[in-house]
């Protein structure tokens, strides 16, 4: 009988947006379910009751689906087209040289995001979350006159989703479901340091018997102004919330894939599905641009798969 011993593996990869300070975009849309003739449309100064205050956009929260009613009325063609989506925001970033980014959870199809009339991204994909960084726009419309004269200190945000057929993309139009357009999944505001975690990968492993676990833990920086240089602090507790082991390094470099420090624990507490012993990695990345934490939960176990028997785990 053949036996196949595996050791679990559990990749942690986070974006780091979910490591900061963020607040969800949920209030204060207003939606258009057509084309505009450009971005200027969205933000040029409207008189009441003046021509240019048509076409009429409509009082939203996100999430939004654009085709909410008319995907299930077996009457109708369901919409497939660009459709526009606005709001001022009030932007505070609290870290010094911080970055401030947009974390779309998932917006469908093909997503346009404008400051002001300033392109800041675009993404194709329905079903993935994705960031824009608009620090650089941000601070720019900040000098503009019209900043405080016609926005009172916000910043325009505006956002265009098209799920137009496409039967390049995937899934394609020719599929057996419906293609939903809009800004279907949460929208954040997230303030970041000027260096943050982009991905944080942790890979524990453990033996057959269970007597000694290890754990690697790598990242990837978010920097965008190339700081280069910085210190780490990676803090190991077990499921009881006790700190077991931390670990100190300098990091003399902080673009692609930086190896932190990694750990040995003995007799670690397993993971099951009756006891799910959890233990907590805690992240740290000091520079000259202030410090940046993450944290994540990983579990030891082994399981095996005997060849025409049964699934062990531990």
């Amino acid at each position: 009988m053949k036996k196949f011993l595996f050791a679990i593996i559990i990749v942690v990869s986070v974006t780091h947006v979910q490591s900061q300070q963020k607040q969800r975009l949920n209030a204060h849309w207003e939606f258009l379910k057509q084309d505009l003739g450009g971005i200027w449309e969205a933000v040029r100064p409207v008189g009441k009751g003046n021509p240019e205050s048509v076409p009429l956009w409509d009082a939203v929260s996100l999430p939004h689906c654009v085709n909410a009613q008319d995907a299930v009325d077996p009457d109708v063609n369901y919409y497939q087209g660009p459709s526009w989506y606005r709001t001022q925001l009030l932007i505070n970033n609290p870290y010094d040289k911080g970055r401030t980014l947009l974390h779309f959870e998932g917006a469908g199809q093909k997503t346009e995001v404008y400051i002001y009339t300033t392109k800041v991204g675009e993404h194709v994909g329905g079903y993935d979350e994705w960031v824009v960084d608009v620090t650089d726009a941000v601070n720019e419309f900040k000098k503009k006159e019209v900043f405080q004269k016609q926005f009172k200190g916000k910043i325009p945000l505006s956002v265009r989703t098209d799920n137009s057929r496409d039967l390049e993309m995937i899934p394609s139009s020719l599929s057996d479901f419906n293609i939903y357009g809009g800004i279907y999944r949460y929208l954040n505001l997230v303030y970041a340091p000027a260096v943050s975690f982009d991905k944080l990968v942790v890979w524990p492993e453990v033996d057959k018997e269970g007597k000694v676990g290890t754990i690697k833990v790598n990242a990837v920086f978010y920097n965008p102004d190339h700081i280069h240089a910085g210190e780490a602090i990676i803090k190991l507790t077990d499921p009881q919330g006790k700190l077991i082991q931390q670990k100190q390094v300098p990091l003399v470099s902080l673009s692609g894939k930086v190896i932190l420090p990694s750990f040995e624990v003995k007799k670690p507490q397993r993971w099951s599905t009756d006891q799910p012993q959890l233990y907590t990695i805690e992240a740290s990345i000091k520079t000259s641009a202030g410090e940046s934490k993450h944290t994540e939960k990983i579990g030891f176990r082994n399981f095996e798969f005997v060849e025409k028997g049964p699934f062990l785990l531990n």
